[in-house]
């Protein structure tokens, strides 16, 4: 299961960090340190987001609603003003508030060496290519295993694990429900769930 730092590597064909270093006129190495410093907080808040089925709901319209994987194959749209501004909504999923963002920009800073003005520059754009990256990964991993076929819902299953988890098992679906695939079909929990080891 590749890392968020290796989905990142891995846009717009292996040159996310280079577009990254070019835009903010940074050298590979700074560029790299950032990312590391920034990516924490972006598994936090995933991890975060996808622990309460509410979140992990409300993270799955947003993903899905966005058209997110341009972001990935084309690194330099994360930068228009539409890319900075789906970014910002992905870190308002992610961290909560601004204030939230500022002190992980901060943080980074310190880590990083790079400037925090320059990394809160940064973040949206990060924020779009790495939903770009899962939501690629997430229908790479569909296709491979051959789709929606078999009813099977993973999805659904993680959200009912998580109601059942917290004492909410009879809100689970029903079974006649889960058999035909709906919306809500999205092996993207369980990608999630890999990623950050369960």
């Amino acid at each position: 299961m590749p890392s968020l730092f290796d989905i990142l590597a891995q846009a717009q064909n292996g040159n996310g960090m280079q577009i990254l270093a070019q835009q903010f006129g940074l050298s590979q190495q700074q560029t790299q340190s950032a990312i590391e410093a920034l990516l924490p907080a972006f598994s936090q808040g995933l991890k975060r987001n996808t622990s309460d089925p509410y979140g992990l709901g409300a993270f799955m319209t947003a993903m899905a609603s966005g058209q997110h994987a341009k972001y990935f194959e084309d690194a330099s749209r994360a930068f228009s003003p539409q890319g900075v501004d789906e970014g910002n909504g992905i870190l308002g999923h992610l961290f909560g508030s601004k204030e939230l963002s500022r002190a992980v920009a901060s943080q980074a800073a310190q880590a990083s060496g790079v400037s925090q003005q320059v990394l809160q520059q940064m973040l949206p754009a990060v924020a779009s290519m790495v939903m770009g990256g899962l939501f690629k990964q997430t229908t790479d991993q569909m296709q491979a295993a051959g789709g929606f076929g078999g009813g099977s819902n993973p999805l659904g299953e993680i959200i009912e694990q998580m109601m059942r988890q917290a004492g909410g098992g009879a809100q689970a679906p029903a079974p006649q429900q889960r058999q035909a695939p709906g919306p809500m079909d999205n092996p993207l929990g369980k990608v999630l769930q890999d990623m950050f080891g369960g």
